[in-house]
């Protein structure tokens, strides 16, 4: 250790967070990576997200030295460490041809006991939603990302997962879904995943709709070209929640859960839903379509209508890579949340400071409810200004989870402290959905956030329901 120490002295390393030095041991047998924790004021403030950040930086670096396998001494905040690791060494290169002989997956391991396995469930489950975000809409179409979650959860003797057809579908009256889906020569499906992790109650404590366009163009609201390639994670809501429910079961927590998945894509046909289309949503709701390219919102609007009404839980929160006025706001790094339960969202940010997942309330107004007027229809699926567009979403959402919002009251207010049930929120994480940013333990690419961020959610309300 003293060896090590002056070396590292030696070289001018400071400690900083984000530093990295390798050097051999005193045989030079091992290469051994030191890394920078920062201040001691700096490691009290942020210790878990500075442990994350240490420990992938430190593997990144063995693992571009051709290491094979890493043994991580023991830190503060061992579940942090773990996360870092696993997260550290996620790569998507499935599609590469491989040249040359195969690298075998380079191993990490601790003995930090209990804490370090938890952290690799969450980090595995948002590598998995990596995987599935960052998968060709291709290899990645409805039928095919119902059938993975599936076979991942069906090892699970108290997970159900139900795959359901165009016909139920239609059976439900989800004439949202129906028609986003019209255009596209993919299946849609519907994925609805139950969670029975406390069995002595009947009650659903938390469910959780994520939105699941597994490409999308805009429909006739064509996108432009030069982002449409993002659009293959336009499901990252999807992929968050189920990823989430894969380790929330890994897990085995206390905690009576439900998962829906909206599943289709949003093509051009002669088929298609036109601009100024009418349809009747499963509320009754009838919806005139001024945007095609607002086609999430419609998905969800069904699917939180069939979740609210089929498993009357207690807290209800969308997951959705909803708006790009969202990505205006907050830019990549905060999910944006909406919710007039103040206990809700005191909730989701705790769960957001815990897993150093950013999260940031944004306002839900009646006036953004008089905003969705349509003089043919119930509903516009968008605003009627060009202003407040990831809070009118918000607002046509709200209109599906605790009935309609029609009639405005005679004074306009901020909705802050609404806590009748089910308490709703809703995610709106277009920003945090991809990064560019490759260092510590993000990687290029779609992200997988906020898994843990879910994933710590429901520990927390299986150990504390709201009261």
């Amino acid at each position: 250790a003293a060896k090590i120490q002056s070396e590292v002295s030696a070289l001018g390393t400071k400690g900083d967070v984000g530093d990295v030095h390798v050097v051999l041991s005193a045989d030079g047998t091992t290469q051994i990576a030191v890394v920078g924790l920062g201040s001691t004021a700096q490691l009290e403030q942020h210790k878990s997200e500075i442990v994350r950040r240490a420990v992938a930086t430190g593997v990144k670096k063995l693992t571009a030295q051709s290491v094979e396998a890493v043994n991580v001494a023991p830190m503060p905040c061992a579940q942090s460490a773990s996360e870092g690791a696993a997260l550290a060494l996620y790569k998507f290169d499935q599609f590469k041809s491989k040249q040359g002989e195969e690298k075998k997956p380079v191993s990490v391991s601790s003995a930090a006991g209990e804490a370090w396995q938890t952290g690799k469930v969450y980090a595995e489950a948002q590598n998995l939603a990596r995987d599935l975000m960052n998968t060709p809409a291709n290899y990645m179409t409805p039928t095919i990302f119902a059938e993975r979650m599936q076979a991942e959860l069906s090892k699970f003797a108290n997970v159900q997962v139900n795959i359901h057809d165009k016909a139920w579908v239609e059976q439900q009256r989800m004439g949202g879904l129906l028609a986003v889906s019209a255009g596209s020569d993919e299946p849609l499906k519907f994925l609805e995943i139950i969670y029975r992790g406390a069995p002595s109650s009947d009650s659903v404590n938390l469910a959780m709709v994520g939105k699941g366009i597994t490409f999308d163009t805009g429909g006739y609201s064509l996108k432009p070209g030069k982002s449409m390639d993002m659009m293959k994670g336009d499901m990252g809501g999807g992929a968050t929640v189920v990823s989430a429910m894969r380790a929330i079961a890994e897990l085995q927590l206390p905690i009576n859960m439900v998962a829906t998945v909206p599943l289709c894509e949003n093509m051009i046909s002669g088929r298609a839903t036109k601009v100024s289309d009418v349809y009747t949503s499963r509320a009754g709701l009838t919806v005139e379509v001024m945007n095609t390219d607002a086609e999430g919102r419609i998905v969800l609007a069904d699917a939180l209508h069939y979740t609210v009404e089929q498993h009357k839980p207690e807290n209800i929160i969308d997951v959705a890579t909803l708006t790009g006025a969202m990505v205006v706001a907050l830019g990549e790094l905060y999910t944006g949340v909406f919710s007039a339960s103040l206990k809700l969202w005191q909730q989701i940010e705790k769960a957001g400071k815990t897993s150093d997942e950013a999260v940031w309330r944004m306002p839900l107004h009646d006036a953004w409810d008089t905003m969705l007027k349509s003089d043919v229809a119930d509903l516009s699926n968008i605003g009627n200004k060009s202003e407040a567009g990831a809070c009118t979403a918000a607002a046509f959402l709200r209109q599906f989870v605790n009935g309609p919002r029609l009639a405005p009251p005679k004074v306009l207010s901020e909705q802050t402290n609404d806590e009748e049930l089910p308490r709703w929120a809703h995610l709106d994480i277009a920003g945090p959905m991809e990064t560019r940013n490759s260092t510590g333990y993000h990687s290029a690419g779609m992200t997988g956030r906020p898994t843990r961020m879910l994933i710590e959610l429901a520990r927390q309300l299986s150990k504390d329901p709201i009261a």
